[in-house]
């Protein structure tokens, strides 16, 4: 009696191992589709403009830490939540004309443990821009998941970036001004270039003219009116490209709007 009491038991526990490793493999399959649907659908973004579509795969109290490696050779860690996220595909929504890559690389691991799981998988990304490639890298993501009925969600995820080449991104700039209205000003911006930064050094001639500001600098002639307008000339024609209270706010707009908005998405300044 007792060893049947004692194979007994042995089938029902071989039963329920065998019961749980059939959940496990088809919770992993599960898994593997919703990711490789999520880098589908995070990559078509810019063309279906459908933000809801991304963001059903993030739980509203999702969590991230995000390390990236530039191109310069630095680092720099982050973290965010689901409303820093939301913010980051609003941005990209803004933009004009931007193309996403998002192609999966290799998916190195899947654990499964009840209703959790992870998700490890290596990825090259890219972003483009009409112009060119704006940055491209690779990137090493896990995924941490909990099971909501019958959707895995996304809660937490860390990424270990490496940017490989990057022609648009934070420029960083140095003035050094001359006060006086006809004082010059002369700039240091550091912008990306490919696989490295590159330097440049301009210098600023403010001149008055009945009022106004007239501005050289390179080959390029603009204006800052009384009103605070500044113009810049552009394919023959006068375009207005923001308002100046000040000559460093004038060369500023100069510098990020103009000789380098090709290169800077956004312009930071030395203090």
């Amino acid at each position: 009696m007792k060893n049947l009491r004692h194979s007994v038991l042995f089938i029902l526990v071989s039963l329920l191992l065998i019961n749980v490793q059939a959940q496990n493999a088809e919770a992993e399959k599960q898994l593997e589709a919703e990711v490789r649907e999520f880098a589908t659908t995070y990559a078509n973004l810019p063309t279906t403009k459908d933000k809801a579509a991304v963001l059903k795969y993030f739980s509203k109290e999702v969590t991230s830490v995000i390390y990236v490696f530039n191109i310069s050779g630095k680092s720099r860690a982050s973290t965010g939540d689901y409303k820093g996220f939301e913010g980051y595909l609003d941005n990209l929504l803004r933009a004009s004309g931007i193309q996403l890559g998002y192609d999966i690389e290799e998916i190195s691991n899947i654990y499964v443990s009840g209703n959790n799981a992870t998700v490890t998988y290596r990825v090259n990304y890219e972003t483009k821009i009409p112009n060119g490639i704006w940055v491209k890298g690779s990137e090493t993501v896990n995924l941490a998941f909990e099971k909501r009925g019958d959707i895995w969600m996304i809660v937490h995820y860390t990424i270990v970036q490496f940017e490989d080449e990057k022609l648009k991104g934070t420029c960083l700039c140095e003035l050094f001004i001359s006060e006086a209205d006809d004082g010059e000003v002369v700039s240091k911006t550091t912008i990306p270039s490919g696989r490295s930064y590159n330097t440049e050094f301009n210098n600023f001639e403010f001149r008055t003219v009945g009022g106004d500001q007239i501005i050289k600098v390179k080959d390029k002639v603009y204006k800052r009116l009384k009103t605070g307008a500044v113009i810049a000339m552009r394919d023959g024609e006068e375009v207005q490209i923001g308002i100046s209270n000040s000559k460093k706010e004038t060369v500023l707009m100069i510098i990020g709007d103009d000789l380098y908005g090709d290169s800077c998405a956004t312009l930071k300044t030395k203090k």
